[in-house]
């Protein structure tokens, strides 16, 4: 049984009647009907028929001002027009106005119901093509959504690989999630471990990056609730939210950092530059943001990692050349103090000093000089660093062979 609508909009009883009770309502149309044209228009307006018979001749409204107010509306029901001995120029502007076919009075029950049929199967694939093209459109801009947020992630990489400088990582991360939102402003915030407390490491506003030491404690401010609590939150208009009127908006979004489910931060980003006076941000700008944290918290671990490294790394490399200082020079100078011991022995018990004495005791300290002289420049001019054990666990540069060149040339 067909369920579609349809209006005839007739004044002539008989005609109506024969529409109604033999072409149509037999074959299971819901079937409505008006008598002059302004009823015929309200009908229209408020049932929303999917087909309309229209009579050209209707008293009060005339069925090609009916179609013209139809058209006005953005009201684009099917009609098919009902004709006596209307002239060709009222039927040719009836299909201007969009009329779909034109039937002569009187009718054929076939050849009224093939028109219907045929008007409202134009109709639907109308819809359809329409439905599949809005259809087509919505995952055109997914994909276009998902290239960007893929384009979005690459940046991000490319500034977590580029640097490991705290500092320039924050800096590089920001300006990315500032320009792919298109923010007014961002700032990213780190918790402290020592103190708990949240610290603001970069605020980018445009090109211009502040660096500040300003703490705040979790649970205080909006930044401060999201990082205890581990919730994003997205304010579209702050000033509507707090009764406030402004020209602008003030819109806030903001997102914890996380590393395997612990919050070591967040990053807030304030009003969206996408129209002029701003916008509101939108659960897809919070979906986006929610997956630049999940990289930025990775650069962020990456940057204090390398950080721990190199104080770890530089406190390893002081020990090794203090290591290695005291082990040449220790061995020079207890060799020259040796000597020294001897010749104060010597004095002490009486025995006469020779000049042999004197000269073994100067040449002993300058074989010293030269060879202490010997170690540090070879320390300073090694391409290569490389270590050997020394005393358990301890490790020294091995420098034997740069030593070995250096006193070849003072030989020289």
């Amino acid at each position: 049984m067909c369920r579609e609508t349809v209006l005839i909009i007739e004044d002539d009883n008989e005609t109506r009647g024969f529409l109604h009770d033999t072409v149509l309502r037999p074959v299971g149309y819901r079937v409505l009907t008006s008598t002059d044209g302004e009823e015929g228009l309200k009908r229209a307006l408020t049932d929303s028929p999917d087909l309309i018979l229209l009579d050209l001749t209707l008293p009060r409204l005339p069925g090609l001002a009916l179609l013209s107010q139809l058209r006005a509306q953005q009201c684009h029901i099917p009609a098919i027009v009902l004709a006596t001995h209307s002239s060709d120029q009222a039927i040719l502007e009836a299909f201007r106005l969009g009329a779909k076919d034109l039937l002569q009075k009187p009718f054929k029950v076939a050849d009224v119901r093939s028109a219907v049929e045929n008007a409202l199967a134009e109709e639907h694939l109308r819809k359809d093509k329409e439905s599949l093209t809005q259809a087509l459109a919505q995952a055109n801009q997914r994909l276009q959504q998902q290239v960007h947020n893929w384009m979005a992630l690459n940046e991000i990489a490319q500034a977590i690989t580029s640097t490991l400088d705290e500092p320039e990582v924050f800096r590089r991360v920001m300006e990315n999630v500032n320009r792919i939102l298109q923010v007014e402003a961002g700032s990213l915030l780190l918790i402290d471990q020592k103190t708990g407390e949240l610290e603001f490491k970069v605020t980018l506003k445009g090109d211009i990056a502040r660096y500040s030491s300003f703490r705040r404690e979790l649970g205080e401010g909006i930044t401060g609730w999201v990082a205890q609590h581990g919730e994003p939150i997205l304010i579209p208009d702050v000033c509507q939210a707090h009764g406030l009127h402004s020209p602008g908006y003030l819109s806030i979004l903001c997102v914890p950092l996380k590393i395997k489910h612990q919050v070591i931060g967040v990053i807030e980003v304030i009003n969206k530059q996408t129209k002029p006076g701003g916008a509101p941000f939108t659960q897809q700008d919070l979906q986006l943001l929610t997956t630049l944290a999940s990289w930025v918290a990775v650069a962020v671990e990456n940057a204090e990692l390398n950080r721990a490294t190199q104080k770890t790394a530089a406190t390893n490399a002081l020990r090794q050349t203090v290591t290695t200082l005291a082990h040449h020079i220790n061995n020079q100078l207890m060799a020259f103090s040796l000597d020294l011991d001897g010749l104060e022995d010597s004095m002490e018990s009486g025995y006469a000093i020779n000049r042999e004495d004197v000269n073994a005791i100067v040449a002993s300290a300058h074989r010293c000089i030269h060879e202490i002289s010997a170690v540090v420049k070879a320390l300073d001019r090694l391409v290569e660093i490389r270590t050997k054990p020394y005393v358990g666990t301890e490790e020294m540069i091995d420098i034997a062979e740069a030593l070995e060149k250096q006193l070849r040339r003072h030989a020289q």
